[in-house]
């Protein structure tokens, strides 16, 4: 059993290195957009979406498997069919995107070494889910804020020495590989003798993923297809404008993302007092909600003109965008927490009718856009703030209905 005190302090150097991140991201960040087009950042973000999508579509999530199986369950047998479906899932993902770059003539050199890059990442998600399991936070939270530190002064020393748009994809691909060695380096690799998992083995993979397939096929299909709908009705400059403020809506949530995705996921799996899971939910949806809304707070009264002021005029557009993606802000990471409850204590159904809720949610913003009564780009930042908040209240209210207190 892990001790509260661990995962304290375990939980405390994954914020700490998520603030690190998130603050040296943001920094380098205001030096990349005085260099780079708005279209440049929209052509990486256009491809980097595509890629994900169909990362988001064939993965089974494993890693998800592996933490909350039981340690009567992840037996050799069981690691065995874990780590093949994860490295047949990556290579099938990897391959389908590379071949579809080619036949749509957009797979150039840095194209490519992207979607290798996040292949490499994707696989190595999935397989230090069995060195997660066992809450190893601090030695995880030093390597990743190291890594992550790395490939942001990688991409600030590029731009700086005269290197143009192709450092956002450096970036990446610095960031995949050091992330491996990273890993390897703490013992948190899994190297296993692959073998072919039989169709039994892919029945017994599918009746335990289904829900959460379905459930992360619709969430990043919903990110993912958002960048694609504004660069298709926008172009690569209007894509690089909602990219930058999607980040900076997104920072919140990424400081919180190491408690309200991984930590209380792990702890959701590995707690089998259901009144005692219930409890810890709803009291960490009570501590994140007012740093949360003052955020939110913040972006609507001040967004104009801090953003010109740091950006520089040419990304003015952004300053609406974010104002229209305050809701968005305010309700991820409250979605976030429910979306690991929901997947380790096995209540998808009400995960799924919350995804149901975003995409109705977006659905009216979306036709406005097509009907040229509101800007694509706007139309989907408001898209986002109204798809979150819905799905959230419908899922907490079907939560607390049925369940017992």
């Amino acid at each position: 059993m892990i001790k509260k005190e661990e995962i304290v302090i375990g939980s405390a150097f994954l914020v700490g290195g998520q603030i690190i991140q998130a603050v040296v991201g943001f920094g380098v960040n205001l030096v990349l957009v005085r260099y780079l087009a708005p279209e440049e950042f929209g052509r990486f973000a256009i491809i980097l979406a595509g890629a994900a999508l169909v990362y988001s579509i064939l993965s089974l999530r494993t890693e998800t498997m592996v933490i909350r199986v039981s340690v009567d369950q992840l037996t050799d047998g069981a690691k065995d069919r874990y780590f093949g479906a994860a490295l047949i899932e990556t290579v099938l993902a990897t391959s389908v995107i590379c071949i579809w770059m080619m036949v749509t003539s957009s797979s150039g050199n840095w194209e490519i070494g992207l979607v290798l890059a996040i292949g490499l990442r994707h696989w190595m998600f999935q397989n230090k889910a069995f060195f997660e399991r066992t809450m190893p936070y601090r030695k995880l939270a030093l390597i990743e804020t190291l890594v992550a530190t790395a490939s942001h002064f990688v991409a600030l020393g590029l731009v700086l020495c005269g290197v143009g748009w192709s450092v956002l994809f450096i970036r990446e691909i610095f960031l995949s590989i050091a992330g491996l060695l990273g890993i390897w380096a703490i013992g948190g690799l899994s190297l296993r003798k692959f073998k072919f998992p039989s169709l039994a083995d892919w029945q017994l993979l599918f009746n335990e993923a289904r829900g959460m397939w379905l459930d992360a096929a619709l969430e990043n299909g919903l990110a993912r297809l958002t960048i694609l709908f504004v660069g298709l009705l926008g172009g690569d400059r209007t894509a690089g404008f909602f990219f930058q403020a999607l980040r900076l809506a997104n920072l919140p949530n990424q400081v919180l993302s190491p408690i309200v995705s991984r930590v209380a996921g792990t702890w959701f799996g590995r707690t089998e007092d259901r009144t005692i899971r219930r409890k810890g939910r709803d009291k960490l949806l009570l501590v994140i909600a007012a740093p949360l809304a003052l955020g939110a707070g913040l972006t609507v009264a001040f967004a104009d003109p801090v953003i010109p002021w740091m950006f520089g005029v040419e990304w003015s557009r952004t300053v609406e965008l974010m104002i229209g993606l305050s809701g968005f802000m305010f309700f991820l990471s409250l979605f976030e927490v429910l979306k690991s409850y929901c997947w380790f204590a096995r209540h998808m159904r009400w995960m799924l009718i919350g995804r149901i809720f975003q995409y109705i949610g977006v659905a009216i913003p979306v036709y406005a856009a097509t009907t040229n009564v509101m800007a694509g780009d706007m139309a989907m930042a408001i898209g986002q703030s109204v798809a979150y908040g819905l799905a959230f209240v419908v899922v907490f209210a079907l939560l607390k209905k049925t369940e017992d207190y």
